[in-house]
């Protein structure tokens, strides 16, 4: 029963995150929470002896898509809700059949369309959330979506070829670069002396136990449970992203709000059984 346990604490990081933006860089921010996340790893660093052409090809594309995931994100969530966010995010689950169709050819089944029409239904409904309905950092959060689905599809393919640890220490190494590259750019100068005293606990959490942590887990809890089990489980992040905002971010919930939540929580577990559905029959096959 550890496995609810990555999805409470990925939902319980969008609120975080938002708090901590307010104050701090954006970009300084993800440099800080993934330098945390690689030193995480450093007990398996010794593992990068054995790294090779395909691991850094692949952490390279993945890595990339997964950065430009967790940009979007972040500037989304400057100007709209945790609990918006959380949901709009979710859909990454709608998204993954079809851009595996686009990129590898694999096929959907029809009740995916049911799957996008319930999506769309539910995206209309939390635009009218909020005084000022649909705002640019809900299109942000789409895309958002999106890029993580491109990053779950190449990850798919080449986590079968590598050592996923020496993968996602390459991939925590890029991020890092981009990151902090981007922040000596882009980022305002900043004085750490005006940080609120909650950060450094904050980049802690979000950093080693939202990262380096839930990826143990999740790996540890998929060993006794099946595709199908683990997916919905994920599924249920937007929940607690929606239940952290309202406890610590004072974000209220309308009728709106609600129905389009339900729409798309419908959506995201029809494409997320679906999906594992397929990928437990290739293994049964292979059995």
């Amino acid at each position: 029963m550890i496995l609810p346990l990555s999805s409470v604490i990925w939902g319980s990081t969008y609120i975080i995150t938002k708090t901590i933006t307010q104050d701090v860089p954006i970009f300084l921010y993800l440099g800080i929470r993934h330098l945390i996340a690689l030193i995480g790893f450093a007990p398996f660093l010794i593992r990068l002896k054995k790294v090779n052409k395909t691991a850094v090809f692949g952490a390279l594309i993945t890595g990339g898509a997964y950065f430009l995931a967790m940009m979007f994100q972040t500037f989304g969530l400057m100007t709209t809700t945790a609990g918006k966010a959380g949901f709009i995010t979710g859909l990454y689950a709608v998204f993954v059949p079809f851009l595996s169709l686009l990129i590898f050819k694999t096929r959907i089944k029809k009740k995916l369309w049911i799957s996008v029409g319930l999506a769309v239904f539910g995206m209309l409904f939390l635009s009218l959330e909020g005084e000022m309905g649909f705002v640019i950092g809900d299109l942000l959060v789409l895309f958002c979506a999106f890029f993580a689905a491109m990053m779950i599809v190449l990850t798919d393919k080449f986590v079968k070829e590598v050592d996923i640890y020496i993968f996602s220490i390459l991939e925590m190494i890029l991020l890092v670069v981009l990151c902090f590259g981007l922040s000596i750019l882009f980022d305002p100068p900043f004085d750490f002396g005006t940080i609120p005293e909650f950060f450094w606990i904050a980049m802690i959490y979000v950093g080693f136990i939202a990262t380096t942590v839930t990826f143990v887990i999740q790996n540890w809890g998929q060993r006794f449970l099946g595709a199908t089990e683990s997916g919905l489980i994920f599924s249920l992040e937007p929940v607690f992203a929606t239940l952290f905002g309202m406890l610590f971010g004072n974000e209220m919930l309308k009728i709106q709000f609600l129905v389009g939540a339900g729409f798309i929580l419908t959506a995201i577990v029809i494409a997320v059984f679906n999906m594992n559905k397929k990928e437990e029959q290739k293994k049964i096959k292979k059995d």
